[in-house]
C-alpha cells in the first residue's frame, strides 16, 4: 500500500521507470537519468521505503515507481494526501465500462463527425459503442479523472496531445468507437487513461474493445436487432442482461435515458482488470450500480433518424 511522501529523488545512475513496481511494467522505457532530481509523492512504506513514485514529465502516465538504489532522496515538504485527490494516478477501486446507444447519440448530438454520415450498416448501428473504460475512485467516482500532464478539459477533443496507438489496434478501435472520427480517445486517455497505471495505451483500448464486443457478442445485439425503432420494456432488457451475462448482471448496470431514448449503459466492473478478462466473471466481483432512470420503458432508436426538436446539439 502507498503512503504519501515528498521531497526530491536525485538520480544517481540511470534506470528503468516502472508503471507497476510488481509487474515491471514499462509500455514506454521511462529512464530516470543520473544527476537528474524528480519530485516524490509518494512510496511504498512509512519506513525504510524501497521504492519512491515520482513524476516523470515526459513519460506517459507520468507517475512512475523507481528503486530507492538508484539514487538518493532529499527530504521535504510532504505531498498533498493523494487519497484526498482526484487527480492522482494508480488510485483505482473500480472501473465504468461506458456504453453508448449511438443512434441516440446522433439524434442528441448530430453535429458531431461520426454522425453526419450515419450509416444504418455500419456495426454502430446494431452494437452498442465504446464510450469508455473509466477507472473509478471511491469518493471522486466518474470525477476521477485528468491523472497525466493535461489536468483540465479541452473545448475540442481534437485539442487534446496525440496519443500513439498501434495501426492495428486503432484500426480495431475505431469500429468499436466511433467517436474516434471526433478525437474521442485523446480525450478518454487523457481524462481517464492516465488515471490508471496498470496499461499503455495501447493495451487500455485493446482491453476496452473487447469488452465492448463481448458485451455485444453475450446475445444482447441480437436481442435489440429486432427491435431497433421500438420501444421496449426495461424489465424485458433487464432480463435478458441476466440471462446473457449471469444471474445479477442487472444489479451491476445502469441504464441512462434522455427523452425516452436509451443513450448509454455504464457496466460496473472490479478494480483489476487483465487482457483477455471474461466481462461475465468480471461482473459478480464488481459493485452494485445506481440504478436506472429510464422507467418502465425506453425506446431504442435507428440510425438516421431525422433529429428531433428536443434536443439540443451542445457537449
Amino acid at each position: 500500500m502507498a503512503v504519501p511522501a515528498g521531497g526530491t529523488f536525485t538520480a544517481l545512475r540511470d534506470c528503468p521507470a516502472y508503471v507497476s513496481k510488481n509487474k515491471q511494467t514499462n509500455p514506454d522505457a521511462a529512464r530516470i537519468t543520473a544527476g537528474e532530481a524528480y519530485p516524490v509523492f509518494e512510496a511504498d512504506r512509512p519506513e525504510d521505503a524501497r521504492w519512491y513514485r515520482l513524476r516523470l514529465p515526459a513519460a506517459n502516465p507520468p507517475e512512475r515507481w523507481v528503486s530507492r538504489d538508484c539514487g538518493r532522496l532529499e527530504p521535504g515538504a510532504a505531498a498533498e494526501p493523494s487519497a484526498e485527490r482526484c487527480d492522482v494516478a494508480g488510485l483505482v477501486d473500480a472501473y465504468v465500462l461506458a456504453l453508448s446507444w449511438e443512434p441516440a447519440f446522433c439524434e442528441l448530438k448530430p453535429d458531431k463527425a461520426e454522425c453526419r454520415h450515419a450509416d444504418p450498416a455500419a456495426y454502430p448501428a446494431r452494437h452498442f459503442s465504446l464510450h469508455g473504460l473509466w477507472p473509478n475512485k471511491s469518493g471522486c467516482g466518474t470525477d476521477y479523472g485528468f491523472c497525466g500532464e493535461v489536468k483540465r478539459p479541452r473545448r475540442d477533443f481534437c485539442d487534446y496531445p496525440p496519443i500513439t496507438l498501434d495501426p492495428a489496434g486503432k484500426t480495431a478501435l475505431a469500429e468499436v468507437m466511433p467517436g474516434t472520427a471526433s478525437c474521442l480517445e485523446r480525450h478518454e486517455w487523457h481524462k481517464h487513461g492516465t488515471c490508471q497505471t496498470a496499461m499503455s495505451s495501447d493495451a487500455y483500448f485493446a482491453l476496452a474493445a473487447d469488452l465492448t464486443r463481448q458485451f455485444n457478442g453475450s446475445d444482447i445485439a441480437d436481442f435489440i436487432a429486432d427491435r431497433i425503432g421500438r420501444t421496449i420494456r426495461t424489465e424485458e432488457f433487464l432480463a435478458r442482461l441476466d440471462a446473457a451475462l449471469g444471474k445479477g448482471a442487472r444489479d451491476r448496470i445502469s441504464l441512462d435515458c434522455e427523452h425516452g431514448m436509451l443513450v448509454e449503459i455504464r457496466v460496473n466492473l472490479p478494480p483489476r482488470l487483465e487482457p483477455g478478462a471474461r466481462l461475465g466473471s468480471l461482473l459478480p466481483l464488481a459493485g452494485k450500480s445506481g440504478g436506472s432512470n429510464c422507467g418502465s420503458r425506453f425506446r431504442l432508436d435507428p440510425m438516421g433518424q431525422p433529429p428531433s426538436t428536443r434536443t439540443g446539439t451542445g457537449e
